[in-house]
């Protein structure tokens, strides 16, 4: 095996424009997408307040007491867009001039969409019974408050 050897020039400028990326970069740590701590569905007269995150949970992995299948719509979508979302956070970076709030708050918008479109184009897979209450056949759209419930979170 031989040894390389390397000569680099210019490292006092590369060194102050890799820490001022760094100082840009550094406002904020991530991104949280998915159906946060106050989406709610509305009370009514029977029921009583229920997190979106629950039913999304349900339809997410069944609720076989209660006849719902597992409809996995979230896990779905991050399967298909997992492997674009580091391209498309480092544009993001890049266009923001490496401001990293700016480029989460991107990323979660797009993320975001992506999570509502999944949620919007599943099929029709809804039991005959349940098509007759609802008038309408689509798995995860009853009165449509968990696909308007996505929303995201930049985390500081």
């Amino acid at each position: 095996m031989s040894a390389v050897s390397l000569k680099l020039k210019g490292g006092t400028q590369a060194k102050r424009y890799l820490e001022a990326i760094q100082q840009a970069v550094g406002g904020a740590s991530g991104v949280r997408v998915g159906f946060l701590e106050n989406a709610t569905y509305p009370v009514t007269g029977t029921q009583a307040a229920l997190h979106v995150a629950q039913v999304a949970f349900w339809n997410e992995f069944g609720a076989p007491g209660a006849g719902v299948p597992a409809r996995p719509f979230f896990r779905g979508m991050i399967g298909n867009k997992l492997g674009d979302w580091g391209d498309r956070f480092g544009s993001h970076l890049k266009a923001a001039d490496f401001d990293a709030p700016t480029a989460f708050e991107a990323m979660g918008t797009e993320i975001k969409d992506d999570l509502t479109n999944a949620i919007a184009t599943w099929p029709g897979d809804n039991a005959p019974s349940t098509i007759a209450k609802k008038g309408f056949d689509h798995g995860l759209v009853d009165k449509g408050i968990m696909q308007r419930s996505t929303d995201y979170e930049v985390l500081k």
